[in-house]
């Protein structure tokens, strides 16, 4: 259980970091959100302009990152990441 967990932070991760370098606004301005599919079979969709909306499984690009206290960048937040990991994949 614990594998898939982790496969799917990293799966979603890859998912995210792709979604702000391709983006057209800043990161921490990014409007833009991730409606996670089907969570076991980590199928994504990129929404654009589009709010956090958790019972369509829907959320907003910079809800699911940190800016990097090292680097001042904006990243994504694996710990929140494995938060949603927790609750979809059960």
């Amino acid at each position: 259980m614990f594998d898939e967990r982790r496969d799917f932070v990293d799966a979603l991760e890859a998912f995210v970091s792709a979604a702000l370098r391709n983006g057209t606004e800043p990161a921490d301005y990014n409007p833009d959100a991730v409606q996670i599919m089907d969570a076991r079979n980590h199928l994504f969709r990129l929404l654009e302009r589009q709010g956090t909306d958790e019972e369509q499984r829907i959320y907003a690009l910079r809800e699911l990152c940190h800016i990097d206290e090292e680097t001042l960048t904006t990243v994504p937040d694996r710990w929140r990441m494995a938060t949603l990991a927790k609750d979809l994949i059960i």
